[in-house]
């Protein structure tokens, strides 16, 4: 049986860890400021077709989770 129970207990695809061990060794700043991350900030606007959009990569699903649910959900809301 296939079962997710969350992002942190699952491998990775194979292309992602062929992708990984390609950029392995490189030195890059963190946090979302390096080239890969502007390559997919410019990735996903292409998609959106859409220039005027910021995009803000969260470091971990906690964090985005509530980040989202703060935004979404009224005071009185629950998840």
């Amino acid at each position: 049986m296939i079962s997710f129970m969350n992002d942190y207990s699952e491998g990775a695809h194979p292309r992602v860890l062929e992708l990984l061990m390609k950029s392995n060794l490189e030195q890059n700043i963190g946090y979302g400021e390096d080239v890969h991350s502007e390559k997919a900030r410019e990735y996903i606007k292409k998609k959106l077709q859409r220039e005027d959009v910021d995009i803000h990569f969260i470091p971990a699903g906690t964090q985005t989770n509530l980040l989202v649910i703060s935004s979404f959900l009224r005071p009185h809301h629950g998840v």
